[in-house]
């Protein structure tokens, strides 16, 4: 072990390292076999084994105590309820009879009896018997024990007894009591069983010694071993270990010390090696995030060195502008920058002028992508107090959405105002019309009437898809389901819808099967579903068509159909019919009027019942929108409303 400890020490050249794992061992040697020499060991197996034969025996006699006491209360309860069950002329015969509690434990050899007696109601004694010296305790029984039995602790001269107690009953009237004492346990240790006791402790005992000597005998060519160690670890690391400390301590002491000096050597290099280390990686760290989060961004990212040169560029720029990165990157802004508004941003910084140290803004649409609206954004990069400029920053925004957004608002404005202007100027007209007209002209004031009433209707479905709309948006409509015979209410639509369909001379057909499940749903927010989708076929139909109100049942769900032979909806438009505020181009769509809300609050009150709407259409031949109700979901028990 000697030579394996230099040997490694020198070829390594890491003596301090196989000093410490030397010394380590040599501690745990001498650990051992110290104790040994100073007999320590020794006193501390003896005071275990003391504690340990004291614990057993007191275990013991615990066990045995609460063994005993058990028997005690098993034989008192037994026999209180055995003599409860006799007659009370045997228990308490008159003058010159013996009673049988006086049979029973006059002439007994058990120990643990104190007393029994009879007792009165009223609490005299009938008859009594004790044992020991012992007298009957002249304590009254607990109230409310009457008819029950039980138990208690009595005291009594030399220690206290156990008491146990019960009624005597003839046809259920109470005639006396029976009480029976046992004297508790007054001492854990017996003489009879010093003897076993004895001879466990002393077993116990003789163990000690035997283990001590076998473990001395083991560990005796250990200090030999320990002594090597000791030469070994001042050859490696330059410290000797003491010859013959005072105790286990002393070395333990002298080995810790070297020991945290040999530690702090080599976590002191160990700093400086990570710290090296660290620094490099941070600095590798920090350029590999900045690259990674200007990549993630969802915007387009241009970063212009002081001189205006591009010198990154993210991927987000190519599906933007048209152009490829590489493009960005390797040439000239001139040669892949189509769009004026953001050459000349660009262009703004690089040169030296006082506008190059400001933000500026620029709103484009690019010409290799003009469907997209970009906003640019430039932001000069400065530090030390904006003395420093590390260049400039370009970020590109898609601003799509929102310029949509607005311009569909801003239509949606002007087409609301006109959808209101309208019919009030129809209604003004005609509320002229009736102050001018003759009294007896009743087929004008019948044809102003309901021109004003249809006026009126308009602007209040207008306005009722206004509030609809927003209840949606902010999540304030919430369908209240009841159960509902669907049958009853598309007749109920259908029926509302055929004057206004009879007015333009259209054919209004109603196609249901004999019955139809009944369903769960609301049967307002559904009514206003159906009303646009049947509003819409009549409004973007011809006059003289047909509109076809059906409803099929399959076993997994119901559909409801509201078929037209109108202009029909090109297929690049129907993936947008549902959108608010969409209208479909076309001369004819645009004399039908509307405000492109009607289909996408059905669509969303569909949803809201867990369902789904299909369109099919072509154009010059109709469309048919059709709502999918799954039944398991629909189908709720529950009292029909209509």
């Amino acid at each position: 072990m000697e030579n394996c400890c230099r040997h490694y020490g020198a070829s390594t050249g890491q003596g301090a390292a196989a000093a410490a794992v030397c010394v380590r061992l040599s501690l745990f040697i001498y650990e051992m076999h110290a104790p040994m020499k100073n007999n320590r060991l020794g006193v501390a197996l003896i005071a275990s084994s003391l504690l340990m034969i004291a614990l057993v025996v007191w275990l013991m006699l615990q066990r045995q105590s609460d063994s005993h006491a058990a028997q005690i209360r098993a034989q008192g309860l037994g026999v209180t309820r055995s003599l409860a069950a006799l007659p009370m002329h045997l228990l308490a015969p008159g003058a010159g009879q013996s009673s049988v509690i006086n049979s029973l434990f006059a002439y007994h050899d058990n120990p643990d009896f104190a007393y029994a007696a009879v007792m009165a109601p009223g609490g005299a004694s009938l008859a009594e018997v004790a044992n020991g010296g012992a007298t009957v305790a002249t304590l009254p029984l607990p109230t409310g024990t009457a008819s029950l039995f039980g138990e208690r602790t009595v005291p009594a001269a030399g220690g206290s007894v156990r008491e146990f107690y019960g009624p005597v009953l003839d046809g259920g009237r109470l005639q006396g009591f029976v009480r029976v004492a046992y004297f508790m346990p007054r001492s854990l240790l017996t003489m009879k069983d010093l003897p076993f006791f004895g001879v466990l402790a002393l077993a116990m005992f003789l163990l000690v010694p035997l283990a001590y000597i076998l473990l001395r005998r083991e560990l005796a060519p250990l200090s030999g071993i320990s002594r090597q160690l000791g030469e070994v670890v001042a050859n490696t690391s330059g410290v000797s270990l003491p010859a013959a400390p005072r105790d286990v301590r002393d070395l333990a002491g002298q080995l810790q010390q070297y020991l945290a000096g040999t530690n702090a050597r080599i976590a002191a290099l160990e700093r400086d090696s990570f710290k090296a280390i660290a620094d490099g990686r941070l600095l590798e760290y920090g350029s590999n995030k900045m690259d990674a989060v200007l990549r993630c961004m969802p915007d387009g990212v241009l970063i212009l060195d002081p001189s205006g040169e591009i010198t990154f560029a993210n991927g987000k720029v190519e599906p933007m502008l048209g152009a490829s990165t590489q493009a960005v990157l390797a040439t000239p802004i001139e040669a892949w920058c189509l769009d004026a508004p953001l050459a000349a941003l660009l262009a703004r910084y690089r040169s030296d002028s006082a506008e190059s140290g400001r933000q500026a803004s620029v709103e484009f649409s690019p010409r290799e992508v003009p469907h997209k609206r970009l906003v640019a954004t430039a932001q000069p990069l400065v530090g030390a107090e904006g003395r420093v400029a590390f260049g400039t920053l370009v970020v590109l925004r898609d601003a799509t959405r929102e310029f949509l957004a607005q311009q569909a608002g801003n239509d949606f404005v002007a087409h609301v105002s006109h959808e209101l202007k309208s019919p009030l100027n129809v209604i003004v007209m005609y509320s002229e019309m009736l102050q001018d007209a003759a009294p007896d002209d009743h087929a004008l004031r019948v044809e102003a009437t309901n021109v004003i009433r249809d006026e009126v209707e308009r602007m209040a479905s207008l306005v009722n898809n206004l509030l609809n709309v927003s209840k949606l948006e902010t999540g304030s409509m919430s369908p209240e389901r009841h159960r509902i015979k669907l049958d009853d209410l598309l007749r109920d639509a259908f029926e509302h819808m055929l004057p206004r369909a009879e007015s333009r001379n259209m054919k209004l057909e109603l196609q249901l099967p004999r019955e139809l499940a009944a369903v769960s749903i609301d049967k307002d927010l559904f009514r206003i579903a159906l009303n646009n989708l049947l509003t819409n076929a009549i409004k973007y139909n011809r006059d003289g068509g047909s509109v076809t109100l059906s409803a099929d049942e399959s076993d997994h769900e119901i559909v409801i159909t509201v078929r037209d032979s109108g202009i029909g909806i090109a297929p690049e438009q129907q993936a947008r019919v549902f959108e608010k505020f969409y209208r479909a181009p076309g001369s004819e769509a645009a004399a039908s009027g509307g405000h492109g809300l009607g289909l996408y609050l059905a669509c969303q009150i569909v949803e809201l019942h867990h369902g789904r709407i299909a369109l099919v259409s072509d154009v010059g031949a109709g469309s048919a929108f059709s709502i999918h109700l799954k039944k398991m979901a629909a189908l709720v028990p529950g009292p029909s409303t209509l």
